[in-house]
């Protein structure tokens, strides 16, 4: 089986990231500075900064010849149900969360992300699905102040009492 890298693929992505965090970081600038908002600015300029940094450097390894290798070629019904199913997932979520809310939504995406991409320890898979959609709930939420979405489940919920985030 011949050598096979990254290489390509993080050149092309490259190519597409670039773009878009350049666009962010100017979009950022031209935002007008609401005395009481403070600094909305920041997270998307941050952002855009730290992919910038890591597009660059995942650029310089590519160019460099020490992109990631692979260990084989994408083959077979397995790995493209594997791959169709993630994105079926991914786009599936972006419609559902703003109706059913973050935590729900986030909580069962995982899960089923994770068994689509073949993770078969219920220990494991609960953990992940449990503790990431947390983790990020409480990080932009609570810290960041960044509202995310509460759909009708959440907010019934809370209506009568049940959550206390």
């Amino acid at each position: 089986m011949p050598n096979l890298s990254m290489k390509k693929g993080d050149i092309i992505a490259v190519v597409i990231i670039i773009p878009i965090c350049l666009y962010v970081f100017y979009e950022s600038t031209q935002w007008p500075v609401a005395a009481l908002l403070g600094r909305p600015f920041v997270i998307p300029r941050g952002v855009s900064t730290l992919l910038l940094g890591a597009v660059l450097l995942l650029l310089y390894r590519a160019l460099t010849g020490r992109a990631l290798k692979l260990e084989k070629r994408l083959a077979g019904t397995t790995d493209l149900w594997r791959v169709i199913g993630a994105a079926v997932l991914t786009f599936g979520y972006m419609f559902v969360v703003e109706r059913i809310g973050f935590l729900v939504t986030t909580l069962l995406y995982m899960l089923l992300f994770a068994l689509v991409l073949g993770e078969r320890r219920w220990p494991r898979l609960v953990l992940f699905a449990i503790v990431v959609p947390l983790v990020v709930y409480v990080l932009f939420s609570t810290v960041l102040h960044v509202p995310l979405p509460r759909g009708w489940i959440e907010n019934s919920l809370r209506e009568h009492g049940a959550l206390i985030f």
